[in-house]
């Protein structure tokens, strides 16, 4: 049932028209850069360094609804740990679905905060400092347009070519 939701959704987000001028402006630059990770009710404290695997370099195709995760070190594709695949936002604009190609997690929902030129944030419930067992807790994830000189390297790009 799961399965057939899901093939569902895909397919209407596919078919549908072209993504809005809200979602265009994830296109406003062509790589995005987490720059703070803060837990609701403390935007002042700064925790990235606990939420690693939130905190990189990400690529957006509204005309393809593709999106790519990347290390922000070494450039490096997220792409075998699930971090590639096809997102949709709701017509609502407030929730941003990702649904990964390969990976573990099937799809994951999180709740837009700004979404223009020069901010990209959303807001999700994860457990704290990302251990398993913790409670959850909603982070926000700010992004800036990524300016810096690491080049990435797309993994599904290049599965692509191989094809």
């Amino acid at each position: 049932m799961q399965k057939n939701l899901m093939t569902g959704l895909l397919l209407a987000v596919l078919f549908s028209s072209p993504a809005s001028a809200d979602v265009r402006e994830l296109a406003s630059s062509p790589r995005w850069l987490t720059t703070r990770v803060y837990i609701d009710g403390a935007p002042e404290t700064d925790v990235k360094a606990k939420y690693p695997d939130v905190v990189g370099i990400s690529t957006w195709d509204p005309e393809r609804n593709r999106y790519e995760f990347f290390y922000a070190d070494t450039g490096e594709s997220k792409y075998s740990k699930g971090g590639g695949g096809y997102f949709f936002v709701t017509g609502d604009q407030k929730q941003h679905v990702l649904v990964p190609d390969i990976g573990p997690t099937k799809t994951i929902v999180r709740q837009l905060e700004t979404m223009n030129s020069v901010e990209f944030t959303y807001s999700r419930e994860v457990p704290r400092d990302m251990m398993e067992n913790n409670s959850l807790v909603r982070i926000h994830v700010v992004h800036a347009p990524y300016t810096g000189t690491i080049e990435t390297k797309s993994a599904i790009n290049n599965k692509a070519r191989s094809r």
